[in-house]
């Protein structure tokens, strides 16, 4: 008989396939880009989508269980983690509200990351559920320096909810996956108003 935990993680293990495909198949990334994640409640475990995968390939057994040390818990998977599972961890560590988090490179909101500065907050949904997006310094993929520029960002903006990454995309941070995804529609959603409303106003 299965036993509570057991039945929590096939769910989320199914939830995080989910959400991983509707931000492919929404165009929040493309390729094999970007990696989201859950954390086991109450342990010092998360669910990871695996590296090299597309998000919109991602099926529940292709997760990857890892401790907070980054030590791959599926002994018997042939997947490993995404390569940014650094600062999935980092972000989880420092703020325990954290349930779950999207990396994505959505095309709007990933160019005003590229610009070095907040994204604007052009709408009253934004300003009410974001309340600020700020960005964070850009590094290579799966770096220390990228990690840590994440985490200084955290540190730096206790409670946000997403940070633009700059020349990476977006991260956002939800109680569960569903609302990490979400938010990162938000935000790119946001980014377009904002971009069709420059244009408009240089016409």
């Amino acid at each position: 008989m299965m036993n509570k935990g057991d039945e929590i993680l096939i769910r989320l293990r199914k939830e995080l396939a989910e959400f991983s495909r509707r931000a492919f198949h929404r165009g929040l990334v493309v390729a094999a880009g970007g990696n989201m994640s859950v954390r086991i409640p109450g342990t010092e475990k998360i669910l990871i989508t695996p590296t090299g995968v597309s998000l919109g390939d991602v099926e529940p057994e292709t997760n990857v269980l890892v401790n907070f040390e980054g030590f791959i818990l599926d002994r018997e998977s042939e997947f490993r983690p995404s390569k940014e599972a650094s600062f999935h961890l980092s972000v989880y560590q420092l703020r325990p509200d954290v349930e779950a988090i999207a990396h994505l490179h959505p095309p709007y909101a990933t160019a005003y990351s590229n610009m070095g500065r907040s994204l604007p907050l052009v709408t009253v949904s934004s300003r009410a559920i974001l309340k600020e997006v700020p960005w964070v310094e850009r590094a290579l993929p799966g770096s220390k320096e990228l990690c840590d520029f994440v985490s200084d960002g955290i540190k730096k903006y206790p409670g946000i909810k997403a940070l633009l990454m700059k020349e990476h995309g977006i991260l956002t941070l939800g109680s569960d996956i569903k609302t990490a995804y979400y938010l990162a529609d938000l935000v790119e959603g946001t980014a377009k108003i904002a971009f069709i409303e420059s244009h408009i106003k240089n016409t």
